[in-house]
């Protein structure tokens, strides 16, 4: 998937600057290659060393928690999927990731 196909798929997803005790420090519009795959969102929380990240890995797309450098996959799902997902679930994704800090 190109990036501006995932900017297409991604248009209609609202990506708040906050959520909670997490900050967006990543979204579709400024990705980040890493060795997992393109992270596309990204919010880090305010005082943990914790991200929750969405990764392109070719057309599938990997929700995943990132806490002190190790990576643990929450999700996967197609990239059409991980935009409804994202607009449904993910105050309440970061809400139990809360609880789990």
């Amino acid at each position: 998937m190109t990036h501006e196909q995932l900017l297409a798929v991604m248009q209609h997803t609202p990506l708040p600057e906050r959520m909670g005790n997490f900050e967006r420090t990543r979204s579709p519009q400024q990705t980040e290659e890493t060795g997992s795959g393109l992270v596309f969102v990204e919010y880090s929380h305010l005082s943990e060393d914790v991200q929750f990240q969405a990764v392109l890995r070719g057309e599938q797309a990997l929700l995943q928690v990132v806490q002190n450098g190790a990576a643990t996959p929450v999700r996967e799902l197609t990239i059409e999927e991980v935009g409804h997902v994202l607009r449904a679930d993910l105050l309440m994704m970061l809400e139990d990731l809360e609880d789990e800090l």
